[in-house]
């Protein structure tokens, strides 16, 4: 088996049969015809029903959940032993699928019938059939700079398929990006681009000339607070990360205990030179790239906020601009007068063991397993979810050679997160990692190209997300089709 969260390898043939699963629906995707719909139907039924490991129940005086657990390993061997055979990588032996389909049909219905038995009225037949019916959609959204940008064509195209995220886990500026999208069930992307026509590089950088309390002195401060902090104001308060109407998970990294004041001090003028103009600092990508890969030899650890009490009390923004706060580049801190903030980053530094907090991306640039692990550990009201996780980081030659062993630090401290996603969707068409303020040319050129990429995968997260028509014969009648 592939490395899996833990929950999965306590169950047989899980991450496996999901697989198979998503290569099945690519296979129905581009052969629409392929299968009777009432079929289809089954053979998806089949498939996220051996997805489940909780279903969680609504009672008169709150929720319960039922642990499926070990209980439908039988049930998953079976499925597994019937459709294995039919596919090989990419390849689906499409006739022999077709053979297989009464017998899946028999096995779904058979399990269905078994685990409303097993639990008794501890678990409705609408609670068992809604859980299989649908299942959450979490997303992971990787750091990288200007080349983030790219998400938000992605995340309007989602949007546009009347997908909508349950959950969001994201590093860097993709934490940034993933705030516009979580403060609001609905993504409003014409706010988000009457905002960036506002920016500029001597907005949102000054000189870094200010004292470091819980960030890493760098170069440039970043004024992320009074750039956008309008758009997260509620009531007069700025938002929390445990306001947003969509859940979101932000990726600090801690630096641990044996960084010394002059690890720390060293990265404060570390480009000084290149300070304010966009022009000059754009052509010290080397410098920038040797530091990032330097802080990297650091003793490091990821750090998720807004999963747990303390953690959920972050401003948003400060949880984003702590993510983005690059090594010897940004500097991000709570250096104003805010009792509150400051009690909240002492004790998640005193909690943590850590010294500093800095950009994310440097310990976890890809959190799709911390998404995957934020909805099972009941984050929201559904459980088992599918994982899209969009990486715009990802080493290309050719493109950003400057950046290409950061880019391969990233790369490997992503491996948990490809391997936990269910889909990873790798942009190729994506700005420049130092397009942090882009023009608004290069904004609008992102958005389009983040949708034109992200479309070729929206009818596959359709059917894995569903929902899932009710297949005659596991749920209704059959009806003689």
């Amino acid at each position: 088996m592939t490395d899996t969260p833990t929950a999965d390898l306590r169950r047989l043939f899980v991450r496996e049969l999901q697989t198979l699963e998503v290569t099945l629906m690519r296979y129905a995707v581009a052969h629409p015809t392929w299968l009777a719909k009432h079929d289809e139907a089954a053979l998806r039924w089949a498939l996220s029903l051996a997805r489940l490991s909780t279903v969680v129940v609504q009672t008169e005086t709150g929720t319960d959940e039922v642990e499926i657990g070990r209980s439908s390993d039988e049930y998953r061997k079976k499925l597994h032993d019937s459709l294995a055979p039919c596919v090989s990588g990419e390849q689906v032996a499409r006739d022999a699928i077709q053979n297989q389909i009464e017998h899946i049909r028999t096995l779904a219905r058979d399990e269905r019938d078994e685990l409303l038995r097993l639990f008794g009225g501890r678990l409705p037949m609408a609670a068992l059939d809604k859980a299989t019916r649908r299942r959450p959609l979490a997303m992971a959204m990787s750091g990288g700079g200007g080349t983030a940008y790219i998400f938000v064509g992605a995340m309007q195209a989602v949007e546009d398929a009347g997908l909508r995220p349950d959950l969001v886990a994201a590093t860097s500026m993709g934490a940034v990006l993933s705030a516009f999208r979580c403060r609001t069930k609905d993504f409003e992307l014409k706010q988000l681009k009457a905002l960036m026509t506002r920016l500029s590089w001597r907005r949102v950088f000054r000189l870094f000339e200010t004292n470091s309390r819980f960030g890493l002195p760098a170069t440039l401060k970043l004024y992320l607070r009074e750039v956008i902090g309008n758009e997260f104001l509620r009531d007069g308060e700025f938002l929390r990360l445990k306001d947003l109407e969509i859940p979101l998970r932000v990726c600090v990294a801690g630096i641990t205990g044996g960084a010394g004041p002059e690890d720390v001090d060293k990265y404060a003028h570390l480009l000084d030179d290149a300070v304010i103009d966009a022009r000059r600092f754009r052509r010290r990508g080397a410098s920038i790239a040797r530091a990032l890969s330097e802080v990297t030899k650091l003793p490091l650890k990821p750090i998720y906020l807004g999963g747990d009490p303390l953690t959920e009390e972050f401003d948003v923004l400060d949880a984003c601009g702590f993510s983005s706060a690059v090594p010897g580049v940004i500097h991000y801190d709570i250096l104003r007068d805010d009792p509150r903030m400051v009690e909240v980053c002492e004790r998640l530094l005193e909690r943590e063991g850590c010294v500093r907090l800095v950009d994310g991306g440097v310990a976890d640039n890809l959190p799709a397993r911390e998404a995957w692990s934020a909805v099972q550990g009941g984050a929201i009201k559904k459980r088992d979810p599918f994982v899209v996780a969009f990486d715009s980081f990802a080493p290309r030659l050719g493109r950003h050679m400057l950046f290409l062993p950061l880019m391969r630090i990233a790369a490997e401290n992503s491996k948990q997160g490809r391997q936990t996603a269910h889909l990873t969707v790798t942009f190729k068409n994506v700005l420049s990692p130092l397009s942090v303020v882009p023009s608004q040319n290069e904004f609008l050129r992102a958005i389009n190209n983040g949708a034109e990429e992200v479309s070729a995968h929206i009818p596959l997260m359709r059917k894995m997300v569903g929902p899932i028509p009710d297949p005659p014969g596991i749920v209704t009648e059959r009806d003689g089709t």
